[in-house]
């Protein structure tokens, strides 16, 4: 930041001042956790240094993965694959990949790499093409479309060589087949994916294409291509921006103006690929490539100004090189501002390109206030933090909910909350503005550590501890390292809310002490400026929790379990953010393993999403149309009653599919020394319907009402089947994120037909424990709708579970059954004679019943 003083300027005075250098360098060397992540930095530095001796910084990361995705028509049973090089000019080919998008899945090619030349490949070129393979040398590796994550250990390239074609004439023509036919399922989803690189465009382009086979290896019609990809490659901004923080990063420790040298070339390459690339978004509207949206330009902002702040004052920057640098700034912040560019004066947002509630405004608001912050004698500065800080208050008013919830899901509550404490951490420092105490602030916080996911002792490998979780639902996976958050804010708190900063501290602890800033657009300083590892713990008070604007409902181990051992997570959400058809779906750990798990999420634009967003990933009910195929679910639901209770805990949530004229589901945690798992899907419908399971699991054993999925950890899960009776189920595969050493998730369907409900007990228990047994009450003291089931522990426990599927409150007789007591007091048992008990069933309504 320029902080004039007569003639000079004194810098670094954004983060840190000169001052506090030597503390700050003193301290990383002493803290193991930062000089292992300082370690970490200098490393990506040297790494991205030797890159930058065999290739400019245009061509360091100058691949993209073009998309095509397709569906393959009824008698398909191969396709074979092509790449279509079009017109004068020269293009390189890194690979082709192909995946099941309907699952998640990777089709395996084998031969497809170029490591071993072309030999799965069949080479048509024309007469005057020249064809080479080349290595790719430094860190050619293909950025994935829309928010492409950078390497975090320098440019990994995916393949040993890549193709170069080069075409002299505007009529030439190459065609590169692979040679083998590969098997694909018809009337599904796939994606063949593409890496390209283009340093100027072609006359004509490249385009991928399929031709689809039947059994006999006939074609079933016409090339199918996809649109013609004919656009420049060059390395993308984010591609350099941790390597651009980590030459900061060793410049602020070691002193070493070379460091400072190298950042000042990659500051000056993003700035203008980020100018350029949003001239083209403002002007074409949405692309795949939306690194260049205001949501990621938002987050460029804020840490090239960091960034930038830290190196002004090395005497690396010549005059010219600092003018055009700010200009840029200038530039990108006055776009920022531009409703052309982002629409963020809508209260309400038609898409991802406006919208005052999206995150996508909260990320541009708050790169344009770090900026603002750290250019103060921009003549705009004053106006734009005025900007900056209406947004976010207008949206912690209004965005955030009463329990700290950012109203999407756990990721982006992330997301949101990572870009806010950088433009807070230099609001504070430099203003002595303290939105940290804001209590939506303090919520967002807790909110991070109220949804946490039990000590899982599968993720990370045997090698380290069980580590608490933020929670996969919808656009979200288990593996990212939320926690970190909490390290980086928790001194902010040491003063005035000590009992925060000792849950947060003991929290992140748990969560496997994270600090290096992880994911898209990291910013490196954080992680060595913020953590501390002299806070005090203090253990939260964690229990089963309700997140109604969001649709989280948590259940946790009761007191006879052990602590945070159990843990399940049920979607019921009145939000439609992304698009994931999940409503009712439910992930669940015992023994500290997770058991079955929300799919996660995969690329955007990359051709797997299909699988992810599907309900077919998730654990719910999907119904079956006209046609003969299945439906995803409604993309909201309403969540109608939550109970909790030391021994058992509850959820009834109404799903408006289409296809049922009324659907809810009920899912229960029955405790008092059972640790079981109950769901009742209580439909009305004309449609056939399918029960998704999927299980982190091995292997399984199917049989005619139950399954047997043998899990991680010595765990296995046991789902027995009430209803329907006569159950169909059938099994397959598909993704799932998460740091676990299985490729996919097991899938079994169980098919029922129309209006049919389902009960499904879902027993978790280690490898060789004592099962329980599930039978049928059928002795005629029921009424229409009302069922009672047994349920036998083979150590000798039991409980009753009663259901009434009918649309008025009913009686049935409890008589031959003991006293009986209902579980949180749910259901009212009466009785005119000793022995004689009834039990009053409100309508649509599930109870849990025990021996007094």
């Amino acid at each position: 930041m320029n902080q004039p003083r007569g003639d000079e300027q004194i810098r670094p005075f954004g983060c840190y001042n000169q001052e506090e250098l030597a503390a700050i360098r003193s301290r990383v060397q002493r803290t193991p956790a930062l000089m292992k992540e300082y370690s970490r930095q200098q490393k990506l530095a040297e790494q991205f240094t030797a890159d930058e001796l065999s290739a400019p910084l245009e061509a360091l990361g100058a691949f993209r993965v073009d998309p095509f995705v397709f569906e393959t028509p009824p008698g398909t049973a191969y396709v074979r694959l092509r790449v279509h090089i079009q017109g004068a000019g020269e293009a390189r080919i890194g690979g082709i990949k192909l995946s099941h998008s309907q699952q998640g899945l990777p089709v395996v090619l084998q031969g497809a790499s170029f490591e071993q030349g072309l030999a799965g490949w069949v080479l048509e070129a024309d007469t005057q093409a020249e064809v080479q393979l080349l290595p790719l040398t430094a860190g050619l590796a293909a950025l994935q479309p829309s928010g492409a994550t950078p390497p975090a250990s320098g440019g990994e390239a995916p393949a040993a060589q890549c193709l170069l074609i080069r075409h002299p004439a505007e009529a030439a023509d190459t065609l590169l087949h692979f040679g083998a036919a590969v098997p694909a399922r018809a009337g599904e989803h796939y994606a063949v994916q593409t890496a390209l690189s283009l340093a100027a465009p072609l006359s004509g382009g490249i385009r991928a294409g399929v031709t689809f086979l039947n059994e006999a290896e006939q074609p079933l019609g016409d090339v199918l291509y996809s649109p013609l990809f004919n656009r420049p490659t060059p390395t993308n901004w984010s591609y350099l921006l941790e390597a651009a923080g980590a030459d900061a990063n060793v410049y602020m420790i070691s002193g070493d103006r070379s460091c400072a040298e190298r950042c000042v070339r990659k500051l000056a390459y993003m700035l203008a690929d980020m100018r350029q690339g949003m001239d083209l978004f403002k002007r074409d509207g949405w692309h795949d490539d939306d690194t260049y949206g205001a949501v990621h330009i938002g987050r460029g902002l804020a840490i090239t100004s960091v960034i930038y702040d830290q190196i002004a004052a090395s005497g690396q920057l010549n005059p010219e090189e600092q003018a055009l640098i700010l200009e840029n700034f200038r530039y990108i912040a006055a776009m920022m501002m531009d409703t052309g560019y982002y629409r963020y004066d809508l209260t309400q947002f038609p898409d991802e390109k406006g919208g005052k509630r999206s995150n996508w405004n909260a990320d541009r608001a708050t790169g344009l206030g770090v900026y603002a912050l750290l250019f103060p004698q921009e003549a705009q500065a004053a106006e734009y933090l005025k900007h900056a800080r209406s947004v976010i208050e207008w949206q912690l008013e209004h965005v955030v909910d009463g329990d700290g919830a950012w109203p999407e899901n756990i990721r982006y509550h992330g997301a949101v909350l990572h870009r806010y404490f950088l433009f807070f951490a230099l609001l504070k420092r430099l203003q002595g503005v303290d939105y940290f105490q804001h209590v939506k602030v303090k919520g967002m916080y807790r909110f991070l550590i109220g949804t946490a996911v039990t000590h899982d002792r599968i993720q990370g490998g045997a090698s380290t501890p069980p580590r608490l979780l933020t929670p996969a639902v919808g656009d979200a996976n288990v593996h990212e390292l939320w926690f970190r958050l909490l390290a980086y804010a928790a001194p902010f708190y040491s003063g005035p809310d000590p009992q925060l900063t000792g849950e947060m501290t003991w929290t992140w602890r748990r969560g496997g002490e994270p600090i290096q800033d992880t994911g898209a657009y990291p910013c490196p300083l954080v992680a060595l400026l913020y953590p501390r590892d002299d806070l005090p713990e203090i253990e939260p008070e964690i229990r089963s929790a309700y997140y109604p604007e969001v649709g989280y409902v948590i259940f946790r181990s009761g007191q006879d379990q052990p602590e945070h051992a159990y843990y399940a997570i049920y979607e019921a959400s009145p939000l439609t953010y992304h698009a994931h058809h999940d409503e009712g779906q439910f992930s669940i750990w015992a023994d500290s393993v997770p058991l079955t798990l929300d799919s996660g999420t995969g690329g955007y634009y990359n051709g797997d999403r299909h699988w992810f967003v599907s309900g077919a990933a998730h654990n719910v009910v999907q119904f079956v149309d006209g046609d003969g195929r299945l439906r995803d679910g409604p993309l909201c639901s309403s969540c109608e009653e939550v109970f909790f209770s030391e021994e058992l805990d509850y959820t009834r949530s109404w799903i408006p599919d289409e296809y049922a004229a009324d659907y809810r589901r009920h899912f229960v945690f029955i405790k008092a020394g059972f640790s079981l798992y109950l769901v009742w899907d209580q439909i009305r419908s004309t449609a056939a319907s399918v029960w998704n399971l999927h299980t982190l699991s091995t292997s399984a054993e199917v049989e005619a009402q139950s399954i047997t999925a043998h899990c991680l950890g010595g765990m296995r899960l046991n789902a027995l089947i009430a209803e329907p009776s006569g159950a169909v189920i059938t099994t397959g595969d598909g993704a799932v994120g998460g740091a676990y050493p299985l490729a996919a998730q097991q899938h079994f369907r169980i098919h029922g037909g129309p209006g049919s409900d389902y009960l499904v007990l879902l027993h978790p228990q280690g490898e060789g424990s004592p099962g329980v047994e599930l039978a049928r009450l059928d002795d005629g003291r029921n009424e229409a709708g009302i069922r009672l089931y047994k349920v036998s522990q083979q150590r000798g426990g039991w409980f009753i579970v009663a259901v009434n599927g009918s649309a008025r409150a009913q009686q049935t007789s409890l008589a031959g059954l003991g006293p009986l007591r209902s579980l949180g007091g749910r259901g009212q048992i009466v009785a005119a004679d000793p022995g004689k008990e009834t039990l009053i069933i409100e309508a649509g309504m599930l109870y849990v019943l025990v021996p007094r």
